[in-house]
């Protein structure tokens, strides 16, 4: 199976009647002593590993975007998508969004806009 926008589910709401496209990123997030020391050595302990999924989406009506502003005004999504290392959908997983702002060029249309999600514990709790 490939990642496709038909496998991304956010609270129940299928993203690929919204999205032009999406962008999945594994950002890893390490102690704060991590770095190179003076001999040019990396050392440190990582963390974990955050999903990050980045969505544009499609020019949207007012109707649209209130389902979008439904889904990202609350405190935490539950994102379903499908992660290829694993080789497997991921259900659920508990993330929060940045914040939502959106630029409207045409009277009740709202121009494509990009929104994110992050997963709020690491990708080893979803293993």
């Amino acid at each position: 199976m490939l990642i496709d926008k038909n496998s991304l589910i956010i609270d129940g709401v299928k993203m690929a009647q919204y999205i032009t496209k999406a962008k999945f990123g594994y950002h890893k997030i390490w102690s704060s002593k991590s770095g190179r020391n003076m001999a040019g050595t990396n050392s440190g302990t990582l963390v974990g590993i955050f999903p990050k999924i980045t969505m544009t989406f499609r020019q949207l009506n007012d109707e649209e975007v209130g389902v979008i502003l439904s889904l990202f005004n609350k405190a935490e999504n539950k994102v379903t998508f499908y992660n290829p290392d694993l080789g497997r959908m991921i259900e659920n997983m508990s993330c929060y969004s940045n914040d939502q702002e959106m630029d409207q060029e045409y009277l009740g249309k709202i121009k494509g806009y990009s929104s994110v999600v992050i997963a709020n514990k690491s990708r080893e709790h979803y293993v």
